[in-house]
């Protein structure tokens, strides 16, 4: 009984520890196969910049990175896309406008990084904000004590030289693309802004015009100045401004009222002979009188080749008409068609 007895615990020792390396195996198999139906990857677990295909994002936390925004890394700004991807070259976010660079530049610039300043991009110049990101400005900025003037619609900076209005003020662009500012070209003085006001406020007054032509008249005879506008009623813009003239002495005044413009003169130069002067680019009124040049000489027949015998403008002196600089009476005569409404008061 007692040799029974042994030999079954025996045969049960044997049994269990046949089995146990089995278990031990199944075990495994089981924690390798959970590991492989896992869903964590490098980029869910690091943080800095990772690289994603040939695409960068950058991973401020664990499975979390940036994405449709500008953020500051690093003391340098970078944009990225609504997929959380690196911006490169021209982009918008969140409807303001950015550049960032499409390669490694000077000054340790890097690819991606967003540009600021004052920058020359392709062959255009810009403006990207430094204390905005570098958001793309507009508008006139000061850069190095110069005043530029950005568009609204794309940011390039305007450089062409010469005059240029922004609604009814005017503006002038320098040969180095600078505004003009605190100076006096083609006898317009220009303000620290670089503006040329409408300092007697004719712009305002001829928004309530109309005119049977694109041009727009008017003349103010207190301050003895003729401007000259075109587009249409309650859109005039001044295209020549501040003309200087002479105006009609008491004994024959120039008349205020509405008028127009009646006939040019064909001759040459415009010319037209009064009693004791000849006066060039004659434009003639419906009230009788003309718009025409400071007085030459009689029977003088070529204004660039002879001085005037009197250019006194800014007086009342003349017998109604009004007088102009030779340029300005050529202005009127060439440019404006007849029938374009002249507005005196």
């Amino acid at each position: 009984m007692k040799k029974r007895l042994i030999t079954l615990l025996t045969v049960l020792m044997m049994l269990i520890l046949s089995c146990t390396p089995v278990m031990a195996y199944t075990a495994e198999a089981q924690a390798d196969a959970a590991a492989e139906t896992e869903t964590v990857t490098p980029q869910a677990t690091a943080t800095g910049w990772v690289k994603t295909g040939k695409y960068y994002r950058y991973y401020y936390a664990s499975g979390k990175y940036y994405a449709n925004t500008v953020k500051k890394i690093e003391n340098k700004y970078f944009g990225f896309n609504a997929n959380g991807y690196l911006c490169c070259g021209w982009f918008k976010i969140k409807s303001v406008t950015y550049y960032a660079s499409v390669k490694l530049g000077a000054k340790g610039i890097g690819v991606g990084q967003i540009l600021t300043g004052y920058r020359k991009i392709g062959n255009d110049y810009y403006y990207l904000h430094p204390k905005k990101g570098g958001a793309r400005a507009s508008g006139f900025i000061t850069v190095g004590k110069k005043l530029y003037y950005f568009s609204p619609n794309d940011g390039k900076q305007r450089r062409t030289k010469g005059w240029f209005f922004i609604g009814n003020v005017m503006y002038y662009v320098k040969a180095d693309g600078s505004i003009a500012t605190n100076t006096t070209i083609d006898g317009y003085k220009i303000g620290a802004d670089g503006a040329v006001r409408d300092v007697h406020g004719m712009d305002k007054k001829a928004q309530g015009y109309s005119s049977s032509t694109r041009y727009l008249i008017l003349v103010n005879k207190s301050k003895h100045e003729v401007n000259a506008y075109k587009g249409a009623k309650g859109s005039w813009t001044c295209v020549r401004r501040a003309m200087r003239c002479t105006i009609g002495k008491s004994s024959t005044p120039t008349p205020s009222g509405s008028f127009r413009l009646d006939h040019k003169s064909s001759k040459a130069y415009g010319y037209k002979d009064f009693n004791g002067s000849t006066v060039f680019y004659a434009t003639r009124i419906t009230a009788g009188n003309y718009f025409h040049s400071v007085l030459y000489k009689k029977y003088c027949r070529n204004p660039y080749t002879h001085s005037p015998k009197d250019s006194t403008l800014g007086k009342n002196r003349s017998n109604s008409c009004i007088r102009l600089k030779l340029e300005d009476a050529k202005y009127i005569h060439q440019v404006t068609p007849k029938n374009t409404r002249v507005i005196v008061y």
